[in-house]
């Protein structure tokens, strides 16, 4: 057979980052350079894992899960170890900014493994699509360089991409089972048969269905028409050069070291995804007014809702491939001053110090209702969304967000009950999805006990808050899940003391019979 046509190589404008930062002028030692290649596997077809199909998710749309990426509970000894090291070079020299700067260069990923991987994928799909009718997209923490990079670390880099059909709907209701499903069931029967490919696990019955697989170096998960994943990487990644350098990626650093080591980042378990961790770090560091707002408060051109469908989603996301921004979203990249007025202090504070700022945030925005509420029937996570602070990274009030979302996005996802409790209410910025709302009971109340424990430890170091007091508490085991009972249960009206006089008067009844 006539061997394929290989189309020609494209820019990967993703890959860019900001220019290496310039040495202190106060020497460091240095570290090992992050990413040191890892020890070769052997050639040919590696025996077969049995593939298992996940429980089907019971959230809908494509926010979390497309965004999460993988959230494999891995060991994390070798990324604190890595990580603290690096944290006490960065102290060392006693200057904020130089010590952001070398927390993230030192972090730094080499894409060129997932860029060689990458362009192999775009060459040999060619066998099963014609070139011309799909794109592969990568999105999540490679985008945005927000992974967390151990050196000489036998840890796979993970990579989350996904397939983008031309000419074939992302929105329609029957894409999933006419579209997403055979491709995904067509993508594991070929990568079965490749070389030095593994495929860990397909998912079929989620709401959005992905594939795993392995090469040697990289861990990968396939998605299929799922473009508001790669828009919010792109806006993620211009928030990350916007504003006071580096603090929006050293922060999400600290906060997955953290989270990770509480075992509260997974969103199949019923907890946060890592995307939800970073719009919570962005929102942050914006209410400071250390990061500006890329997008518009309105759309322009007349148009009502200010968020972005599948269809116009997926025409932004084809148009840009490769990582290229669409200036008709937001705006460019910028280090201008915030719209917020910065305080002084925010912009000295070193990077634990910073952390130990977001955790106090924490407990005043996003998680207050949960103590403003804890004797309503059935638990806090049927409080009025009226009660809740709304996580946005859009330049809009709590009361335009709140008639947002009431009117522009799926209701599902922000309107609470008792059927249907809501804990955490993040604003997807470009869908207008609540990113939060896969958040379970148990997940919540793990969050909320680990950020109290956490700004209490950090408050005990007399204000110490460096590289050894982060270590000590990433070092802390998890605290023991569980779920407070509510004061007043569900289905009975008043609690446990009306549940005793309603059996109080039925024993009266019955003797007055007798």
């Amino acid at each position: 057979p006539k061997a394929p046509e290989t189309p020609a190589p494209r820019p990967v404008a993703w890959a860019k980052r900001a220019a290496a930062p310039k040495a202190p002028e106060t020497p460091a030692p240095r570290l090992p350079r992050a990413g040191a290649p890892e020890t070769p596997q052997a050639s040919g077809v590696p025996e077969e894992v049995e593939v298992q199909e996940e429980t089907a998710k019971a959230s809908s749309g494509n926010s979390e899960p497309a965004n999460a990426g993988l959230e494999e509970q891995a060991p994390v000894e070798e990324e604190e170890e890595d990580m603290t090291k690096m944290m006490e070079v960065a102290e060392s020299v006693g200057n904020a900014e130089a010590a952001y700067e070398f927390l993230n260069s030192a972090n730094a990923q080499d894409n060129s493994t997932t860029e060689e991987l990458l362009d192999s994928l775009r060459r040999d799909l060619g066998r099963l699509w014609n070139h011309q009718d799909f794109e592969l997209e990568p999105f999540g923490s490679a985008v945005a360089d927000l992974s967390l990079v151990s050196a000489g670390s036998t840890k796979k880099i993970e990579l989350d991409i996904v397939l983008l059909f031309r000419d074939e709907a992302a929105d329609a209701k029957d894409v999933r089972q006419k579209l997403m499903i055979p491709t995904i069931t067509r993508l594991s029967t070929w990568l079965k048969s490749q070389a030095q490919m593994v495929v860990k696990n397909v998912s079929v019955q989620a709401q959005v269905p992905v594939i795993s697989f392995e090469s040697p170096k990289v861990a990968v998960e396939m998605s299929v028409q799922q473009p508001h994943s790669v828009l919010n990487s792109w806006h993620l990644r211009d928030l990350c050069e916007s504003g006071c350098p580096g603090r929006l990626r050293a922060l999400v650093r600290l906060i997955k070291m953290w989270s990770k080591s509480k075992s509260i980042v997974s969103s199949k378990e019923g907890c946060l995804g890592s995307y939800g961790y970073a719009l919570l770090a962005a929102g942050f560091l914006s209410s400071r007014g250390l990061i500006p707002l890329l997008l518009p408060s309105e759309r322009q051109g007349g148009e009502a809702s200010p968020y972005i469908d599948a269809a116009t989603a997926m025409e932004h996301a084809l148009d840009g491939v490769g990582g290229g921004l669409s200036k008709q979203l937001w705006s460019s990249p910028s280090t201008a001053p915030s719209a917020q007025p910065v305080v002084a202090s925010d912009t000295e504070m070193m990077p634990v110090e910073l952390f130990a700022a977001w955790l106090g945030w924490m407990q005043q925005a996003p998680l207050a209702f949960a103590e403003q509420h804890h004797n309503l029937i059935g638990g806090c996570g049927g409080a009025d969304l009226t009660s809740r602070h709304i996580v946005s990274l859009r330049p809009r009030t709590q009361k335009d967000l709140l008639g947002d979302v009431m009117r522009w996005s799926k209701q599902q996802h922000w309107v609470p009950s008792r059927v249907n409790q809501i804990f955490l209410t993040i604003e997807e910025p470009i869908s207008g999805e609540n990113v939060g709302r896969t958040v379970k009971a148990n997940g919540f109340w793990a969050l909320h006990s680990e950020v109290k424990r956490a700004r209490e430890f950090l408050a005990s170091w007399d204000g110490q808050q460096g590289s050894a007091c982060f270590k000590a508490l990433v070092e802390l085991p998890a605290l023991v899940r569980s779920v407070p009972p509510p004061q007043r249960p569900m289905g009975v009206p008043g609690g446990k003391q009306k549940q005793q006089q309603q059996q109080q008067q039925r024993r009266r009844r019955r003797r007055r019979r007798r």
